[in-house]
């Protein structure tokens, strides 16, 4: 499969999971003024409520569409519809040159500190992880949406207190679908960690891996990501999602076999 091929499926994979927190809870996605769009091969999100640029963008430019004028320009209606400037998370590497210097011609450029490693394991066999005392995962239903939520919010409390509702309402309204499962880890029957995989076939999705602070330095951030892998391969998945800003985060997928496939770096319009 060719770099672009593989960072089209990546994108798509990620488009889907942040889809997935934003429209979790309807209600509260309407008065916040979410508006997804998949226009011109791209998906692209804008938020009324914020301005942060993670929630206002647009992914998949040279590679899950074509990079022509006439995608930027409707891409570029779009935002400023929403009263938002144009910005474009571009996988770095995989990105056909000429797709760059489209951006550029058009007064993009690249905007430092907006990083996100872009990891893939799509070898022929599962990796093997050591096992974790006293370390027991279950799939979480709705039922324990709350607790789960709970767990997952104590190691993403920047995000502010609207992400424990949107993982508690994803948790609630999906998780006992296909498309999510949510894992809750626990220590001596203890809650330490979580984990969700999302089937976004043939991508099996890894994201909200947490572990509690307490809990940290014993290995279950790796055994929550193998565990979740064997759920996926279990299922016929072969090629793996995961995205990191966080260096322990992407050592512990680099000891499991997993590759930076990319840097994916937000382009915004300057001039």
């Amino acid at each position: 499969m060719k770099s672009v091929e593989l960072a089209a499926l990546m994108q798509r994979t990620e488009g889907v999971e942040i889809t997935s927190y934003l429209v979790a809870d309807p209600r509260g996605a309407k008065q916040s003024g979410v508006r997804v769009s998949h226009a011109g091969g791209l998906i692209s999100w804008t938020m009324k409520s914020t301005d942060n640029g993670f929630l206002n963008r647009a992914l998949g430019f040279g590679t899950m569409s074509d990079a022509t004028g006439a995608v930027l320009d409707r891409l570029e209606r779009r935002f400023a519809a929403a009263g938002r400037a144009p910005r474009i998370a571009i996988a770095q590497g995989p990105t056909p040159r000429a797709a760059l210097r489209l951006l550029e011609r058009r007064g993009y450029a690249p905007e430092e500190g907006t990083e996100e490693h872009i990891y893939c394991y799509d070898r022929l066999a599962l990796p093997r992880a050591r096992s974790v005392d006293g370390l027991t995962v279950e799939r979480v239903g709705p039922a324990h949406a709350a607790e789960y939520a709970k767990i997952a919010f104590a190691s993403f409390a920047e995000r502010g207190p609207w992400f424990r509702g949107i993982v508690e309402a994803l948790v609630r309204r999906r998780g006992h679908g296909r498309s999510l499962s949510a894992y809750l880890g626990r220590i001596d029957g203890m809650p330490a960690a979580t984990g969700m995989l999302f089937d976004v076939r043939p991508v099996a999705g890894l994201g909200n891996g947490s572990v509690l602070r307490k809990f940290r330095g014993r290995g279950i951030q790796s055994a929550m990501i193998a565990h979740r892998m064997r759920a996926g391969w279990e299922r016929g998945l072969r090629i793996f999602f995961g995205q990191t800003q966080n260096p322990a985060s992407a050592h512990n997928l680099e000891d499991l076999g997993w590759r930076l496939l990319y840097t994916e770096i937000d382009w915004v319009r300057t001039t």
